[in-house]
């Protein structure tokens, strides 16, 4: 999985990420470990590679980091920003 780059606009500043869905004219902020995951979906990646990369970066647990990115690409998801 992956952003839709071809209809979204996103700047990063800090640690807060602003997406524009271009497709939909709705606005979000993405802060936290949750714009370090937005910039890593920028190429097709997988559940695990994202738990992989998360773990390593941040102080948490496989599990728990898995259950919070299942949650964030589901909000991703439902906001339609994921191919």
């Amino acid at each position: 999985m992956r952003v839709r780059a071809s209809d979204i606009s996103a700047r990063t500043i800090g640690d807060e990420t602003i997406v524009l869905s271009l497709s939909t004219s709705k606005y979000f902020t993405i802060t936290g470990v949750g714009t370090r995951l937005f910039e890593l979906l920028a190429e097709d990646r997988s559940l695990d590679d994202l738990v992989g990369a998360i773990t390593s970066e941040y102080e948490i647990d496989a599990d728990t980091a898995r259950r919070d990115i299942e949650a964030f690409l589901g909000r991703l998801r439902d906001a339609e920003l994921l191919h």
